[in-house]
């Protein structure tokens, strides 16, 4: 399986160069702490979108499975991992105000998905062709 996290937030007043200048400096040491499973895709800056709160940055994960959400909480969790290090470090850029732009999604790849077909049901038929 494949998933995508994606985790909005807006840095905190005056501090978005000094966070780009600390995500530069620390970007390949952050993908590397990641745990088995998970990878760091990126942060990226948001240009435009259709949703007014979602936050300035994002931030794209990998996940090979819904395991693997809980493996990034243990590695956050524990506090001699490099990843817990740094994305304290990483944090202490993100504005806590309330009203700052944050947003949570999770995006599974659509071969891995369950899909129904809603709406009314249509008879099953076999196209043939006549000779």
């Amino acid at each position: 399986m494949r998933f995508i996290e994606i985790s909005g937030f807006s840095i905190k007043p005056d501090r978005n160069r000094a966070f780009q200048e600390w995500f530069i400096a620390h970007q390949q040491a952050l993908a590397d702490s990641y745990p088995e499973g998970t990878s760091l895709v990126g942060i990226f800056a948001t240009i435009y979108s259709s949703e007014k709160q979602a936050g300035d940055l994002m931030v794209l994960e990998q996940l090979d499975s819904y395991a693997a959400q809980d493996r990034i909480a243990a590695a956050g969790r524990d506090p001699d991992s490099a990843y817990s290090r740094l994305v304290g470090e990483m944090y202490a850029f993100i504005d806590p105000n309330p009203a700052a732009g944050y947003s949570k999604i999770l995006l599974k790849d659509v071969v891995d998905t369950t899909v129904f077909n809603y709406g009314p049901r249509q008879p099953d038929t076999i196209e043939t062709t006549a000779e």
